[in-house]
């Protein structure tokens, strides 16, 4: 409609092009023929004139004016040309874009396929290791030892086992009592300083491995200064006797006892600590590993080593609600683990059992004590080391997790 209208205004302009035309030559023609006319019609004649050319000039800026527009709308029309070429091209690039979204669909649908094939294949492969794994132990490549007569507590097997690994075959049994430890020690291939305040079992201690010249008694008890202190005396008050030998709970610290066993005595031992007896020459510099048992005063003897690092220390814990724990106890793990780890000991190892349960488990790495807990804490300086026990530990018992 709008092409229609353009074209009849341009139809309009062109009619009035030839009228003014045909005015023009027609007042030219009445002018030429009235040359002798009077001035004053010659004077009227050119106003009409300047009139007639005056309306031409209008009819001119109106044909100015009018293609104007017409360039205007072909302007628009070819920006309109543009808009829906961009949107043509625009189109072209969303298809595009369908067609690559499917290719990297058919991609990602052909990866899922690969790796669901190479699930299969390693499932294959895992049942193969597993199958392998059950015919090594019916075949008895792998064989675990149950029966107690081959060894005492495991906590002793394990620093037995870490024998191997240690740089040096010296080891300090701090609490030796009748020498169950060092005996297995002594067996392993160690050279053992053995330490128990307490005179009666200190004879015994001696007389059992007096014999073995890697073996060194000593009559004191360790902690964290050199000094005499009172050693507390257990008695077993029970009617039928059922702790084995109330002097395994000697201590010098008078800590809380389970029901029948009391403290009926002090005798005044020496003190020692281990950093003065390395400078007296008592110990050598070189050691490998130290056991510390000293019946809830574990945290004294390991402030008294002062800068000495050992590879490997182990020692007692009690939980807080374990029954010899409830007072008076210096060997929580919530106090020991921080102090080993001020000493540069970054990993440890616990073997714990419950107070009336026999099942035992470990766990590695925190200083939290399950209820009613008591048991060994290993602790180690050097990582390969703690490796060895971890590899076991989780060959020879049930490992504990912690979770929420």
């Amino acid at each position: 409609m709008k092409k229609i209208k353009s074209v009849l205004r341009s139809n309009q302009v062109s009619r009035r092009l030839f009228f003014l035309k045909d005015l023009i030559l027609s007042k030219l023609n009445l002018i030429i023929s009235a040359t002798q006319d009077s001035a004053q019609s010659a004077e009227q004649l050119s106003s009409e004139i300047q009139r007639t050319i005056g309306l031409s000039s209008e009819s001119l800026n109106s044909i100015h004016h009018l293609s104007e527009n017409q360039v205007f709308l072909l302007k628009s029309s070819i920006d309109t040309v543009n808009a829906v070429r961009h949107g043509l091209d625009t189109l072209q690039a969303v298809q595009n874009s369908i067609v690559n979204s499917e290719l990297a669909l058919a991609e990602l649908r052909d990866s899922i396929g690969q790796i669901a094939e190479d699930n299969r294949a390693h499932n294959v492969v895992h049942k193969q290791l597993l199958d392998n794994i059950y015919d090594n132990v019916s075949r008895q490549k792998y064989k675990l030892v149950l029966d107690s007569s081959y060894f005492q507590a495991i906590d002793i097997e394990l620093m037995v086992y870490l024998y191997s690994f240690l740089p040096c075959r010296t080891a300090i049994d701090v609490g030796a009592n009748r020498g169950d430890v060092s005996s297995r020690l002594l067996q392993a291939g160690f050279e053992v300083y053995a330490f128990e305040p307490f005179p009666p079992v200190f004879n015994k201690l001696s007389e059992r491995l007096a014999t073995n010249p890697n073996f060194h008694p000593f009559p004191y008890a360790l902690g964290s200064v050199d000094e005499v202190r009172d050693l507390h005396l257990a008695v077993d008050l029970t009617e039928d006797k059922i702790y084995d030998d109330p002097t395994y709970y000697s201590s010098l610290s008078r800590h809380s006892l389970s029901d029948g066993l009391v403290f009926n005595a002090v005798i005044p031992v020496s003190v020692k600590t281990l950093s003065s007896l390395h400078q007296s020459s008592e110990l050598p510099s070189q050691v490998g590993l130290v056991k510390i048992d000293t019946e809830g005063f574990d945290l004294e003897v390991i402030r008294g080593m002062g800068d000495l690092r050992y590879p490997v220390v182990v020692a007692e814990f009690w939980d807080p609600n374990f029954p010899f724990a409830q007072a008076g106890s210096l060997n929580c793990l919530k106090d020991m683990v921080p102090a080993m780890q001020q000493r540069g000991y970054s990993w440890h190892v616990i073997i714990y059992r419950i107070w009336g349960s026999s099942e035992i488990s470990y766990y590695c790495n925190s200083a939290y004590s399950l209820d009613k807990s008591w048991g060994n804490i290993f602790f180690f300086r050097d990582h390969a080391v703690f490796s060895e026990a971890l590899k076991w530990c989780s060959a020879t018992m049930p490992a504990t997790y912690f979770s929420v």
